[in-house]
């Protein structure tokens, strides 16, 4: 029997809006990171100032998990360095464009899918991202 750990915590209350999911999964385990698309696009709209590769790129061009889904996440490493590097400055700074409720869930966020992505690097699987 296949074990799945799913963290739906920020999209509970969500329910039928878009959602993103972080997968990984090995033999006997599937772990799942959903959140509400809503919390993924501010977060990735605070951190367009940085360099555009990867996942900022993908966005940016509005490709990636909307094009194709699953869509992997083919360098792990720099996911979790630019998800490691938002400044908190800058949530503050965008704040005016997004409601205080959203913004201030971003660090926890953030800190969660640097976890999930890191857990997913060190068992050395691959690592998906699936728009519903």
């Amino acid at each position: 029997m296949r074990l799945e750990m799913i963290n739906d915590s920020y999209y509970v209350g969500f329910e039928g809006e878009p959602e993103i999911i972080f997968m990984f999964e090995n033999l006997n385990e599937r772990y799942e990171l959903k959140l509400w698309n809503g919390y993924f696009e501010t977060l990735l709209d605070c951190m367009l100032a940085q360099v555009q590769s990867g996942i900022l790129n993908e966005y940016y061009v509005y490709e990636g998990w909307y094009e194709e889904s699953p869509w992997e996440i083919t360098n792990i490493e720099e996911a979790i360095q630019l998800f490691k590097s938002l400044d908190a400055n800058k949530l503050a700074e965008y704040g005016g464009k997004a409601s205080k409720n959203i913004i201030s869930m971003l660090p926890a966020l953030t800190c969660d899918i640097v976890t999930f992505l890191e857990q997913a690097n060190d068992s050395g699987t691959r690592v998906y991202i699936i728009y519903e």
